[in-house]
């Protein structure tokens, strides 16, 4: 994820360093916890910025735990301060089944569209990368207040597809936000655990993208 190589590079310029795998496991577990306190607010962008600010403080002391609260807080500031500048050097990258599934999926007839826990210009990487011609619904928890796993941000997307809950299906990496938040809208969720960590979970699970045609009818 070019969020793990955002802050890799940041820790990198102030003297620290860590591997993208310690990285993306420390936001992975702290995502649970912070999660659990932001996807039940409805937020606005000031208040979505300070939150993910907060997500990479919790983030950075999770990798140095012997680090202070206040270099924690400067760090995180600094990767916000830095993300916009970061963004134009680090480049987006797909999975490489990403695009083939939502192609195979679109010319099958089934509605496509994302919701994703992220700032609201995360639009523009969404278009930057081609997705919008498969993708109908495109809903940013920066721009609209909600954060999956609050159920209200499904109930948006469902709503501009024009989808029941019962007829749609959720994919996503995060168990809390997509699995349970999926589940509280009404529609399936199933957990994408593309390196098989997380088998523990009671929910439908998919290592690659191509096995979502076990779901869909």
């Amino acid at each position: 994820m070019r969020r793990d190589r955002i802050f890799r590079r940041v820790l990198q310029e102030v003297g620290r360093d860590a591997s993208l795998g310690r990285i993306h496991s420390a936001y992975m577990k702290e995502e649970s916890g912070w999660l659990s306190f932001y996807g039940a607010r409805v937020l606005n962008e000031e208040e979505t910025a300070e939150a993910y600010r907060d997500l990479d403080q919790r983030v950075f002391s999770a990798l140095y735990p012997g680090a202070s609260e206040p270099e924690a807080l400067r760090i995180s500031k600094l990767v916000r301060k830095r993300w916009p500048e970061l963004e134009t050097e680090i480049p987006l990258e797909l999975y490489p089944d990403a695009e083939p599934t939502l192609e195979r999926l679109a010319g099958d007839g089934y509605a496509l569209g994302l919701i994703s826990n992220a700032p609201a210009d995360t639009v523009r990487a969404v278009e930057a990368l081609g997705l919008t011609r498969y993708l109908g619904t495109v809903v940013i928890s920066g721009a609209v207040g909600y954060t999956k796993p609050h159920p209200e941000i499904f109930r948006i997307a469902l709503r501009k597809a024009d989808v029941d809950a019962g007829q749609a299906i959720h994919v996503g990496d995060l168990y809390e936000a997509d699995v349970i938040g999926a589940r509280r809208a009404g529609l399936e969720g199933i957990l994408i655990d593309r390196d098989g960590t997380q088998r523990s979970f009671d929910c439908p699970r998919i290592q690659n993208l191509p096995e979502i045609y076990q779901y869909v009818r």
